[in-house]
């Protein structure tokens, strides 16, 4: 924080509206994770300027706007990633039929078959799930999404992505199904 122009560090706007808004943004995109520097600085500008109105800065690509948002940013896509973990594992740990690793891994294979573990209702005899996307896995993920957009602008001039958190839901989904398969391994 320290690093960063005076303005940040005085109206309390970075933490509370600037970082939550750039989540939202990004969480709202397609790619999470290959996010290139020019656009990235592009995005950053304008909700510079949409948070910090008449306050003057440009965004650069090596500036201390710029690193402190990558950081923040990583810092959310790993907070979702412990949060499925968390999940999962005490998902695993309320299954009163789940005594061994054996059982813990064979319950995560069944979760694994036609991605059961991302519905909200799951068929034990084998026709169609239903409820995509509403497990309490995944449901919980986006609520840490939620929380950490807390405080966003719901619009930013000049960006158009705001809205769907098809990015988020993505990494959601990744999270959760990395830990399915890795109990299972």
């Amino acid at each position: 924080m320290k690093h960063l122009p005076g303005v940040c560090q005085t109206l309390g706007k970075w933490s509370s509206m600037f970082i939550p808004t750039l989540i939202y943004c990004i969480g709202n995109q397609d790619e999470v994770w290959a996010i290139k520097d020019g656009p990235l600085s592009t995005s950053l500008q304008l909700i510079w300027d949409a948070v910090y109105k008449g306050v003057s800065y440009t965004v650069t690509t090596d500036g201390p706007v710029i690193a402190v948002a990558l950081q923040r940013l990583s810092e959310w896509r790993n907070s979702l990633g412990t949060t499925a973990l968390v999940v999962f594992a005490n998902f695993l740990r309320s299954q009163p039929d789940l005594e061994t690793d054996e059982d813990h891994e064979q319950f995560s294979a069944c979760l694994l078959i036609k991605s059961a573990f991302l519905f909200g209702t799951i068929k034990d005899d084998g026709s169609k799930h239903t409820e995509p996307f509403q497990s309490d896995l995944i449901v919980q993920v986006l609520a840490q999404h939620h929380c950490a957009i807390s405080g966003a602008l719901a619009f930013v001039p000049g960006i158009t992505t705001l809205g769907h958190a098809k990015g988020a839901l993505g990494l959601a989904t990744s999270a959760a199904g990395i830990f399915t398969i890795s109990s299972y391994s």
